[in-house]
């Protein structure tokens, strides 16, 4: 029988709903062979889940998992970070290429179902100022989904750390030999933050461009990490001359999520 795979992302509450939309419409652009599903709190409203099912989106509602961590006024939503580790125990696949719904795809990307099961990348370690990243970037992964391992997981999360207050952190606790690994590194193209663009396009490995609405780029997959997303920002302030990469990024999620809106 053949295996079941899926890209697959995560929505906590419905502020992400907007990231969501745009990144299914961004993976269905270049990547045909396999489906699209969301990983839905219970917390997401009913109104931002029709919405997903009227795109056509697989969802899979799912009890929340309460953030052992001390957030203080958690600027960063962290609170239902925790859940999204039910992605380990969701077996109706074989395997999937997690996405966070902060993220944009910017090609096919389908040969990462050929990765090993905890496939990532460390994230803006390809930076020179960086190096010392070591540790995995929880944006985008490649995992084979086992009700045991995820077992094994809930039953330490009391235990283990997370220096973030994240399930990223939780990971890097649980998963302490994956900095070694070689095999598990993806290229840092599959995992591109906003802010640091510019600079992986100056080193001469990466190039992006967006202009008149044109792609050309081998770059995988841009992650608008930080505390303000696109769709917080005024699309109305962006410039389509821009020659810088940040700015054409930004066009790039709002011209995506437009084409799906509006």
């Amino acid at each position: 029988m053949p295996m079941k795979n899926s890209f697959v992302s995560y929505l906590g509450t419905d502020s992400f709903l907007p990231g969501v939309l745009a990144l299914h419409n961004s993976v269905k652009t270049y990547n045909q062979a396999h489906g699209f599903a969301v990983l839905v709190s219970d917390s997401v409203s009913e109104d931002s889940i029709d919405l997903l099912l009227r795109n056509r989106i697989t969802t899979r509602i799912i009890k929340e998992i309460d953030n052992p961590c001390d957030l203080g006024a958690d600027e960063r939503g962290f609170k239902y970070m925790y859940t999204k580790l039910r992605l380990f125990e969701w077996d109706e696949f074989d395997k999937m290429v997690y996405i966070d719904a902060d993220m944009i795809v910017c090609g096919n990307i389908e040969a990462l179902f050929e990765a090993p099961h905890m496939s990532a990348d460390a994230a803006g370690g390809f930076i020179q100022s960086n190096s010392n990243w070591k540790d995995l970037n929880a944006g985008l992964m490649v995992i084979e989904p086992n009700k045991a391992l995820f077992d094994e997981m809930k039953a330490s999360i009391t235990q283990l750390p997370s220096k973030d207050g994240s399930d990223q952190g939780f990971l890097h606790s649980f998963f302490p030999a994956w900095p070694a690994d070689k095999s598990l590194h993806l290229d840092h193209a599959f995992n591109v933050p906003l802010c640091y663009l510019d600079e992986y396009c100056r080193s001469g490995h990466y190039n992006f461009e967006y202009k008149r609405r044109s792609l050309h780029t081998n770059i995988s997959v841009i992650h608008y990490w930080g505390k303000y997303k696109p769709w917080q920002t005024d699309y109305r302030a962006l410039r389509r001359k821009t020659e810088e990469k940040w700015e054409q990024a930004l066009l790039l999620w709002w011209d995506t999520f437009n084409a799906c809106c509006n």
